[in-house]
């Protein structure tokens, strides 16, 4: 057809010279023929193709055959599927996975050890202390929650070992997976992630640095906005190991008021988790109204939110969940990650849309992702088709290590771990990075495209898992 080769436009070739120029056509009242758009000409995966990229990115498995003959019989099942992966119970440790990317708190090791507290399961402990903050944005997509729970709520998720360690109570019955709903008991005020002991224990901080990187780390994750990615032109001159020196610098150089004018403030908010004493557990395990005034000693500012002044960490989350740039960055992270790319100014328009979508969906997660994976980005087929790049689609995209370990282990039935320590999702021990997952210290980022010791991680995983698998088979 002439619209594939050149879309929206129809040629007409003539010979008749001869014949006078005809008037020209009176299109006032004609609408122009639009062609369609780069994203209608993207080629898109055929129905099952998209419904096994949905269910590993919603489930972190590959579908079921019953779910690809519903899908091979009627293609338009795949809107009812992609709803039913969103209520499936997996859906909720796929959020904790894809969350771990953003939040960066599944660390291997935390200034404390399990021996700090009695206990002897390490690899329990550290896995714990790190999922806090990650499990309770997961359980806010997985029930369809406001996304600004994340910052409002006054629970947390907490498991056996956390209950045991820290001042929490559970609130419900502990799931399949030994984590449920829960709160702190120890008066800390109701700001969701941002009171979490999990979140703060990952990004401590130092007498001079005053909660700045916490500040950092609540601007990186809600906002998207890291200061340390910020370009820097200050006096080289400055003796950065005289504190006087710095001091004077943050409030006077304009390159550093630049950045430090709106993330002081926000550090400000955060001196009811300061510790005086950082070797005790103690005094990082309880939050502490009594230093909450401590920001007028080490910075000298108050409280505020970009300009807005805070009167505690409660309304600095109602702040967060208040500002327009929370949602974009909610949108910009989950599009991002189910892309598996970075979202450029080619987006804008699909961003724009999206965001459209979770507003009506009145902040549920669950609406956002159901708009993302109708995208054409998303839904692109493999092709050279040129449109691809015009919308910056990824027609293949590499899974995460999180999905190779957890659709090898639905098909296989084998988890790969040693010693209680997850061999996908650690680095002590496992191999998260080499199997090009990020561990949020070394690395801030999985791998996009394959490499050397990411196939060597797959072949031994594989081998593993076909090992289990005849195995199970064999004593059936």
């Amino acid at each position: 057809m002439v619209s594939r080769l050149l879309p929206g436009v129809i040629l007409l070739a003539a010979c008749a010279t001869s014949a006078p120029d005809p008037a020209p056509a009176d299109t006032t009242d004609t609408p122009a023929v639009q062609g369609p758009s780069a994203e209608e000409q993207v080629p898109r995966m055929d129905a099952t193709q998209l419904l096994i990229r949905a269910s590993l990115d919603l489930r972190g498995t590959r579908p079921t055959i019953a779910e690809l003959e519903r899908v091979e019989a009627d293609p338009a099942q795949l809107d009812a599927l992609v709803e039913e992966f969103m209520d499936d119970p997996r859906f909720e440790s796929r959020m904790v996975d894809f969350w771990s990317e953003v939040f960066l708190t599944r660390a291997d090791y935390f200034f404390f050890n399990a021996d700090d507290f009695g206990r002897t399961d390490d690899a329990a402990f550290a896995r714990a202390v790190g999922e806090e903050p990650i499990r309770m944005a997961a359980r806010v997509a997985a029930e369809g929650r406001p996304w600004t729970d994340l910052v409002t709520a006054d629970w947390t998720m907490a498991n056996e070992v956390l209950t045991d360690i820290w001042p929490i109570e559970a609130l419900e019955d502990p799931g399949a997976e030994g984590w449920g709903a829960a709160a702190y008991t120890d008066g800390r005020p109701a700001a969701g992630v941002l009171v979490s002991n999990g979140l703060w224990w990952r990004y401590q901080s130092t007498d001079s640095n005053a909660n700045r990187k916490r500040a950092n780390q609540v601007s990186r994750i809600l906002l998207c906005n890291d200061y340390l990615l910020r370009p820097i032109d200050f006096d080289r001159d400055v003796n950065l190991l005289d504190a006087e020196a710095v001091q004077d610098a943050i409030s006077n150089d304009p390159g550093c008021v630049n950045c430090h004018n709106s993330l002081d403030p926000i550090a400000a908010s955060l001196f009811g988790f300061w510790a005086y004493n950082e070797q005790s557990w103690v005094e990082s395990t309880s939050y502490h109204p009594d230093r909450e005034l401590l920001y007028d000693d080490y910075l000298g500012v108050s409280p505020a939110w970009y300009g807005q002044p805070t009167d505690s960490l409660t309304h600095l989350g109602q702040q967060i969940a208040a500002d327009p740039r929370f949602p974009d960055c909610a949108v910009e992270r989950v599009f991002s990650g189910f892309l598996r790319r970075e979202a450029d100014l080619a987006d804008a328009d699909a961003l724009t849309r999206h965001r459209e979508a979770f507003l009506a969906g009145d902040l549920s997660m669950k609406a956002l992702i159901a708009s993302i994976v109708t995208d054409a980005r998303y839904q692109a087929a493999d092709s050279a088709h040129p449109a691809l790049d015009t919308v910056g689609a990824v027609p293949t995209k590499m899974v995460t290590a999180d999905q190779l370990a957890t659709q090898i282990e639905d098909l296989t039935g084998f988890a790969w771990s040693y010693a209680d320590y997850d061999m996908m999702r650690t680095d002590l021990v496992g191999l998260r990075t080499l199997a090009g997952g990020a561990d949020g210290q070394t690395t801030t980022r999985s791998a996009r495209a394959p490499n050397a010791t990411l196939l060597l991680v797959q072949e031994r995983l594989a081998q593993a898992g076909a090992s289990a698998a005849l195995i199970r088979d064999a004593t059936a």
